[in-house]
């Protein structure tokens, strides 16, 4: 695992009381095995002096670097972490990014770009998966290509809210509308830039059979 930074610091999620105190309770039984020497048998001397010895060094090392820092989750400095952190993770994960005029697509090695007006069908369903329905969306475009994502693809809802957006005619709740009744796919035409009728539009993608 990659140590993680922050403004090129190494980030340690540990108070820095916390490492005081373990380097001072360390360096005592140093002392106490030292003193106590002549009671000791050799194995209990030189286990304790090298285990708290060692362990003791290298914790004062850590401390004293200057290319560390100590932080807590409850810190503002380490919720500032954690934030950045989260926010990267965010970008990572995302599936989608936007610009102006359209959106990148990068999901099951689908790599492409899109503009908004080159979206010519959008339909709505559920995929009933037994326990619970996971609702999905078919994008068909101007160039005869589809892309399929559902609620479990990253960015998500990021892209239903664009996707209205750019699209007025698409309502923003469509998502809720088609969750019932349960357990039925309820295949909703969500938008057509022709404005064909949905049997037409059925026929054309689906071959009236089931998606």
């Amino acid at each position: 695992m990659n140590q993680e930074k922050f403004e090129g610091r190494n980030v340690i999620w540990e108070s820095k009381t916390k490492s005081v105190l373990v380097i001072i309770i360390s360096f005592v039984f140093v002392a106490m095995a030292i003193i106590g020497k002549d009671n000791m048998t050799r194995f209990s001397f030189w286990g304790t002096f090298l285990f708290f010895g060692v362990g003791g060094i290298f914790m004062l090392a850590r401390l004293l670097n200057p290319k560390n820092i100590f932080v807590t989750y409850d810190s503002e400095m380490g919720k500032k972490i954690l934030a950045e952190r989260q926010e990267i993770y965010e970008k990572e994960l995302d599936s989608f990014l936007y610009d102006e005029t359209g959106f990148s697509i990068h999901i099951d090695g689908l790599d492409a770009y899109y503009n908004w007006d080159e979206i010519e069908t959008v339909f709505g369903y559920k995929i009933d998966l037994v326990a619970y329905d996971e609702i999905c969306i078919d994008v068909y475009t101007s160039d005869d290509e589809k892309f399929t994502i559902s609620e479990e693809t990253y960015g998500w809802f990021q892209f239903i809210s664009k996707l209205s957006e750019n699209i007025p005619n698409i309502s923003i709740g469509w998502s809720i509308e088609i969750t019932q009744p349960a357990f039925e796919r309820n295949l909703t035409l969500l938008y057509d830039k022709k404005n064909r009728p949905q049997n037409e539009l059925e026929a054309l993608y689906y071959n009236k059979t089931e998606h």
